[in-house]
C-alpha cells in the first residue's frame, strides 16, 4: 500500500535559484524528494542541508510496527526519495556524489548526497524526471491491456542497473504467488493491531492533512473514513481481502518480485532506489503499478515466495504492472515541514566519493564500515 504524490503542486522548474549557492539550490530539489512514494504514505524522511550536501535521514517517529516492524519499507522510501533528488539535481545541470549509510545510527541518517559540477543529462533520465510529478499508485482492478513489449526487460534492466533483481512471476508460479498473498491478507487483516494501525493513517479526504491517505486514495467515501477506527476494531474483513487480492494477483498481466542479494539497511536503500526508477519508467510508459506486498510483510511467507519464483535474492516488493484508470494524487507536506536544518557553511567530515559520478549514476554502492562510495561502480 505504497501510496504516490502529492497534494502539493510539482515545483516550477522556472522558480530553479540558478542565481543562488548550493545551499539554496539544494532546498529547491528536496521538493522533488517529497514526492516519492512511502508505506501508508507516513513520508518517513527529514533532510539537513549543509552547504553543497544534504543528509537525508529516516523518521522512526513516522514508523509502522505492524506492518513494517524492521523499518524495511520505511528505509526504501527514504531510498526513493534519494532517487528523486538525484534526478532533479540532473535535471537542473547537476552532478551528484552519494554515499549509502550501510549502519542504523541513532540520527536516522541513512544517505548523504552532494551537488558536483555542471554536467550534460541523458534523455532517459530526462524521461524519468519528467514522471516524478505524474507517478502514481493504483489500488483500483486494472484492465486486460498486456504491457508495451519489451517495457519488462526494460525494468529489469533498470533495477539490475541499481544493483537489486526484478524477476517476473512465470504462469506456472502465479498460483502459488496469488495463494501467499491471499494468506497474507488473512494475517494481517485478522490482527487487530495491523487493522487500527492502517486506520490510523486513513482520514477524509477534506481533512486537510498533509499525509497519510485520504479516503477517496483506497476507494472509500468521507463517511466511510471517518467510522474507520471504529469498523477496524469491530469486523474482520480478512476472508474478503484475500480473495480479491487472490483474484488481482492471478489477473495481472505482469507481476514482478523486486529482491536484493542481502537484506540489511542498505540493501533496503538500493532496493528503494531501483523501485523508483523503475515507477518511474513504468510512468513514462503510461502505465501503473500497484502492490501486493502481504508475502513480503510476513515473516513466515517470505521464504515460499522465494522458493515459488525461484529466486536466490531476498524479495524485498512484490509489483503488478499494468493500465488503470486515472487516480487522484495523494497529500505531501512541504519542505520546510521536513527540513530540520539550513546551513550554508559545509561541513565535511569525510569525502563521499573516490572518483567523479556520472550526471545520475547507474547504482549507488552502499558505503562499509565509513568507506567512499563511487558512484556507477559495477555491481
Amino acid at each position: 500500500m505504497f501510496v504516490d504524490a502529492q497534494a502539493l503542486p510539482a515545483p516550477d522548474p522556472r522558480a530553479f535559484p540558478s542565481w543562488g549557492g548550493p545551499t539554496e539550490r539544494l532546498r529547491f530539489l528536496l521538493a522533488y524528494a517529497v514526492l516519492a512514494p512511502s508505506r501508508h504514505n507516513t513520508q518517513p524522511w527529514w533532510f539537513e542541508v549543509r552547504g553543497d550536501e544534504v543528509g537525508l535521514h529516516a523518521d522512526g517517529a513516522r514508523a509502522l510496527p505492524e506492518v513494517d516492524p524492521d523499518g524495511r519499507e520505511l528505509v526504501m522510501a527514504c531510498g526513493a526519495a534519494l532517487a528523486n533528488l538525484r534526478l532533479a539535481a540532473a535535471h537542473f545541470g547537476h552532478a551528484t556524489s552519494a554515499e549509502i549509510i550501510g549502519t542504523h545510527r541513532r540520527d536516522g541518517l541513512v544517505a548523504r548526497v552532494r551537488l558536483e559540477e555542471h554536467r550534460a543529462l541523458s534523455p532517459e533520465d530526462e524521461e524519468l524526471f519528467q514522471a516524478i510529478p505524474r507517478r502514481r499508485t493504483n489500488r483500483l482492478p486494472l484492465d486486460g491491456r498486456e504491457p508495451p513489449e519489451g517495457l519488462v526487460t526494460r525494468l529489469l534492466r533498470e533495477a539490475r542497473a541499481e544493483g537489486a533483481w526484478l524477476r517476473p512471476v512465470e504462469a506456472h508460479q502465479r498460483r502459488a504467488v496469488a495463494e501467499l498473498v491471499a494468506e497474507g491478507d488473512r494475517r494481517q487483516w485478522a490482527n487487530p493491531r495491523f487493522r487500527a494501525e492502517l486506520a490510523g493513517w486513513i482520514h477524509p479526504s477534506g481533512s486537510g492533512r498533509r499525509d497519510g491517505m485520504p479516503a477517496y486514495a483506497v476507494g472509500m467515501s468521507d463517511a466511510a473514513a471517518r467510522l474507520q477506527p471504529l469498523v477496524a476494531r469491530l469486523s474482520n474483513p480478512a476472508r474478503a481481502e484475500a480473495e480479491r487480492d487472490r483474484r488481482r494477483t492471478l489477473a495481472s498481466k505482469a507481476l514482478l518480485v523486486l529482491s536484493t542479494a542481502h537484506d540489511g539497511l542498505a540493501e533496503w536503500m538500493v532496493a528503494g532506489i531501483a523501485l523508483q526508477r523503475i515507477l518511474l519508467r513504468a510512468t513514462a510508459a503510461g502505465l501503473t503499478v500497484a502492490y501486493f506486498n502481504q508475502p513480503v510483510e510476513q515473516d513466515g511467507l517470505r521464504g515460499p515466495l522465494r522458493e515459488a519464483v525461484g529466486d536466490p535474492g531476498m524479495p524485498q516488493l512484490l509489483l503488478r504492472l499494468g493500465y488503470g484508470p486515472e487516480v487522484r494524487p495523494t497529500p505531501r507536506r512541504t519542505v520546510d515541514e521536513v527540513l530540520r536544518r539550513l546551513d550554508a557553511v559545509p561541513v565535511r567530515p569525510a569525502p563521499l566519493v573516490l572518483r567523479r559520478a556520472p550526471p545520475v549514476s547507474p547504482m549507488v554502492q552502499p558505503a562499509a564500515a565509513g568507506a567512499a562510495v563511487a558512484p556507477g561502480a559495477p555491481a
